[in-house]
């Protein structure tokens, strides 16, 4: 029971940090989105945190299967996606805000055309690459489809919050500040992405 708890705590806190809904930068883009959509930000919120629940759940439902089907060792790719979420993890770390992998040069700029909801917002900046990486990886494992699929429900629920209910908190908050919690991001996700790592490479190895 405590190793079951274990496995959905990881994957709800480095899927989580991955996501980064509450981040300011993609609190401010939402603002923007809704302006120019005519949403109101209750309705706005519904529609990301959707968007965000389909693309990952998605990707950790046909993640394993596909891989079996292209016939890739599942503790393999738990190595190498362990590997990826760790520097991940040590670019937020060095460096105080969201990895590239997730669109951070993709988020200095506004709006486009189309549901800004959908794209850029809820893919590449939410559930983006990084994030895909990390459900799949999470899914591969032992009893991981129920754990990421936990993670990705309290992902969903997070970003409504923080688009529809937190934003103006969130917004004001010092530059200084985010820096600090993203470092303190960046160290967790490091942490767990070398233990997934470790985990398959052990399994690998058995």
């Amino acid at each position: 029971m405590a190793l079951e708890f274990e496995i959905y705590f990881q994957a709800v806190i480095s899927l989580l940090v991955i996501t980064a809904p509450f981040d300011p930068i993609k609190i401010l883009f939402f603002g923007q989105a809704i302006s120019t959509s005519g949403r109101s930000r209750n309705a706005g919120a519904l529609s990301a945190a959707t968007y965000v629940a389909i693309i990952l759940a998605g990707s950790a439902l046909i993640g394993k299967p596909l891989l079996s089907l292209m016939g890739i060792n599942l503790d393999a790719f738990r190595v190498v996606g362990g590997i990826i979420i760790a520097l991940m993890g040590f670019e937020m770390l060095y460096g105080g805000g969201t990895s590239k992998v997730q669109g951070e040069d993709q988020r200095k700029h506004g709006p486009e055309e189309g549901d800004a909801l959908l794209i850029p917002l809820a893919l590449p900046l939410i559930a983006g690459p990084g994030a895909i990486t990390t459900t799949i990886t999470l899914a591969a494992g032992d009893d991981g489809l129920i754990a990421a699929l936990i993670g990705i429900a309290v992902v969903a629920v997070v970003t409504f919050m923080s688009f529809a209910w937190l934003g103006k908190i969130i917004e004001t908050a010092k530059p200084s500040t985010v820096a600090v919690l993203a470092r303190i991001g960046g160290l967790l996700l490091a942490t767990i992405g070398m233990q997934m790592a470790l985990g398959g490479l052990k399994s690998f190895f058995a």
